[in-house]
């Protein structure tokens, strides 16, 4: 792997143009991780203000559209010889914001109480979701990188595709994905899917659900 640059300009600029739930990450079952340690690597752990995964989930056929923002409270990224090769972060899954209501709405606190209570997140029990990189290749076009890794929600955890600008500088690591999608019935998140007996259809939510990732870590 080669080290790979992109301007934060041009990350800030691609990341906003993104709209939808976007492109369904590519799913399949956890892959080992392996770890790559050298005199040469060196370790990234603080988390920059500002970074965030914006998430996105509608009813069925795209409808009532919700979105919000959730917020990571622990990185630790390695890079050995310039490039990305191990990468850890930790989802405070409470943190999640519901901002599709007008500020002040009293559905904000219902919706976000119902996201993070057993038919969802249940973040009692799971307070945290992680990602770990098991693998990234340089690809052309838009994005740099083609970023796979094991992603865990709830008890359950699957590897995913996506594609992402990767920066590696000498005080910063930054990733800036695509807006991609997964089915959230691969982690047992199955709360009014489609087929649901007894469920209005106006009531079914669909299985995609959509995120972005900002993330920026330093020394």
């Amino acid at each position: 792997m080669k080290k790979l640059t992109v301007s934060l300009i041009a990350i800030a600029a691609i990341f906003a143009s993104c709209g939808g739930k976007g492109e369904k990450a590519e799913t399949s079952d956890a892959e080992a991780v392996e770890t790559i340690q050298t005199d040469a690597t060196v370790t990234y752990e603080t988390i920059k203000d500002g970074s965030y995964m914006n998430w996105k989930a509608s009813h069925l056929g795209g409808v009532q559209e919700r979105f919000g923002n959730i917020f990571f409270n622990k990185a630790t990224f390695s890079v050995t010889d310039g490039a990305l090769t191990n990468a850890k972060v930790s989802v405070d899954m409470s943190s999640l914001t519901v901002e599709n209501f007008p500020e002040g709405d009293e559905k904000i606190g219902k919706l976000t109480g119902h996201l993070l209570g057993q038919d969802f997140f249940n973040t009692e029990t799971y307070p945290n979701s992680t990602f770990e990189l098991t693998g990234i290749e340089a690809i052309e076009g838009e994005f740099n990188s083609e970023v796979t890794g094991n992603l865990t929600m709830l008890d359950k955890t699957k590897s995913i595709t996506f594609k992402a600008n990767v920066m590696v500088e000498e005080d910063a690591v930054a990733i800036a994905s695509e807006n991609f999608s997964v089915d959230r019935t691969n982690w047992g998140l199955s709360y009014h899917i489609e087929g649901s007996e007894g469920v209005p259809v106006d009531y079914l939510i669909d299985n995609e659900i959509g995120f972005k990732i900002a993330i920026t870590v330093t020394k």
